[in-house]
C-alpha cells in the first residue's frame, strides 16, 4: 500500500483521519497486532484507542471479559480479544504494554484488549475479500469472527467482526428474534424483499426474523456487489424488489454506493432502500441521505426491521418517510 494511502493515529487519542464523501466504496481500517498476526476494524466502529490499564475484575461475566475500567466516566468491559480468539490470553499483570480498542455500535462501548496497534489506512471496499462460509462436519453453519480478508502489504489482513463477537458474550435476546406479530395484517408471503449483508450471523438471525415471521420472499447476498448483481439481472426481467435492506460495511462494495448506484438506475429509484447497520451515526446518516436512502436504523433491531417492511408494504413509501 502506498504511503499516502496512510492515516495518522493519535497514540491515546481518537483515530484522526479524513472523512469519507458518501458513495465513495471506501473505508479506514485501523490495523492492530495479536500474535504477529494483522486485524484490522472499521475506524467508523472505533471512538478511541488507550493505553492497556488494570481493569477491576468482574462479577460473574463472560470469560472473554478480564474487567471493568473507568473511563470519563464511563464503565467500560474489556474483552480479551486475544483469548476470546483461541490465541494466548493477554498478560494482565503487563497490561499497560498493550492496548485498548473503544469501540462503540448497536448503542454499547465496549473495549477489546490487543497487543499492539500500527495505523489506519484508507481502502476501497473493493479490496475486501468475503471470508468462506465453513461448516462442522455435520452440516452446521459455523461463523466466522472476521468478516473480510484484505491483501496487504504482502500479507493477508483478517477484518474482524466485533459485532459478532460481542453477542456471543452478550447473547442479547435482540438478536435471537422467533416471531414479529401482524397487526397491521400484511400480505407477507408476497412480498419480495433482498438483503445486503457480510456478517454471516446477521444473515442468518435475519432470515429467522423474516422467515418466521411469514416472509418468504427473502433473498440474502454476503456483499454489496452480489447484492447489486441480483438487483440488476431481476430488473432486466422487469422483477424489482419491494423493499431493499442493506449493511453499509461490506467486502466489494459498500451499502452507501450500493444505494447511490439504485438511485442512479432510472428501473430502481423508487424502490426504498433501508439501511440497517451498526454505524449509524450524524455523519454516516448524513451520507446515507445524500445518496438517497430511504431510512436508517441501528442494527440489531431485527424486531424493528421486520416492522419496517410491514409499514411500507402497508402504507406505501409515505410511511416511512414520515417516520425516517
Amino acid at each position: 500500500m502506498a504511503k499516502s494511502d496512510k492515516l495518522s493515529l493519535a497514540e491515546g487519542g481518537t483515530p484522526g483521519g479524513i472523512l469519507l464523501d458518501a458513495g465513495t466504496n471506501e473505508l479506514e481500517v485501523l490495523v492492530f497486532r495479536m500474535e504477529k498476526q494483522r486485524y484490522g476494524v472499521n475506524v467508523a466502529k472505533v471512538r478511541e484507542v488507550i493505553r492497556g490499564e488494570t481493569p477491576s475484575e468482574p462479577p460473574r461475566m463472560h470469560p472473554s471479559i478480564i474487567g471493568i475500567i473507568n473511563k470519563r466516566g464511563a464503565l467500560i468491559p474489556l474483552v480479551d480479544l486475544g483469548k476470546h480468539l483461541g490465541q494466548s490470553p493477554i498478560d494482565v499483570d503487563n497490561i499497560e504494554d498493550a492496548r485498548i480498542i473503544v469501540t462503540e455500535f448497536n448503542g454499547m462501548t465496549i473495549g477489546f484488549v490487543v497487543e499492539s496497534v500500527e495505523r489506519i489506512h484508507r481502502v476501497g471496499w473493493d479490496r475486501v475479500g468475503s471470508v468462506p462460509e465453513l461448516s462442522d462436519p455435520e452440516g452446521v453453519a459455523s461463523y466466522s469472527t472476521c468478516t473480510g480478508i484484505i491483501k496487504f502489504d504482502e500479507h493477508l489482513l483478517l477484518m474482524v467482526d466485533f459485532e459478532s463477537i460481542t453477542d456471543s458474550i452478550s447473547m442479547e435476546d435482540r438478536l435471537r428474534v422467533t416471531h414479529v406479530e401482524n397487526t397491521l395484517g400484511v400480505d407477507r408471503g408476497s412480498v419480495s424483499i433482498i438483503v445486503a449483508e457480510d456478517s454471516a450471523f446477521m444473515r442468518n438471525a435475519i432470515e429467522k426474523a423474516f422467515q418466521a415471521s411469514g416472509y418468504t420472499g427473502v433473498k440474502i447476498l454476503p456483499d454489496g456487489a452480489a447484492a447489486w448483481r441480483s438487483i440488476r439481472e431481476a430488473a432486466d426481467c422487469g422483477r424489482n424488489p419491494d423493499i431493499i435492506i442493506s449493511d453499509i460495511e461490506m467486502p466489494m462494495m459498500d451499502g452507501l454506493s450500493l444505494t447511490k448506484a439504485i438511485k442512479g438506475d432510472s428501473r430502481l429509484c423508487d424502490v426504498p432502500i433501508v439501511l440497517f447497520s451498526s454505524i449509524v451515526t450524524p455523519e454516516n446518516k448524513k451520507k446515507g441521505e445524500q445518496v438517497g436512502a430511504t431510512m436508517q436504523i441501528a442494527k440489531p433491531g431485527l424486531t424493528e426491521i421486520v416492522q419496517i417492511v410491514d409499514r411500507y408494504i402497508h402504507g406505501g413509501l409515505s410511511a416511512l418517510t414520515s417516520a425516517a
